[in-house]
């Protein structure tokens, strides 16, 4: 499919396709930026409980709604 086959195609996307297509694009991006490499990889390596968030404040701060710990 050609660069321009997708503009074409992306206005015709309902909200959650271009969501996903949008979140997509952002990781790799990220892949990418040998700096956010680096930055995540020092965050997940980090041992420290008090640099932690719990599940709840990482989905307030991502706008995800109420976790469900049964799913």
């Amino acid at each position: 499919m050609s660069v321009d086959a997708i503009m074409q195609a992306l206005p015709n996307l309902d909200a959650a396709d271009l969501s996903r297509i949008r979140d997509l694009l952002n990781s790799i991006e990220d892949q990418r930026d040998a700096a956010y490499r680096a930055e995540m990889a020092r965050k997940i390596d980090d041992k420290d409980p008090s640099h932690w968030i719990t599940l709840e404040e990482m989905e307030k701060r991502l706008s995800l709604g109420k976790y469900d710990a049964g799913e």
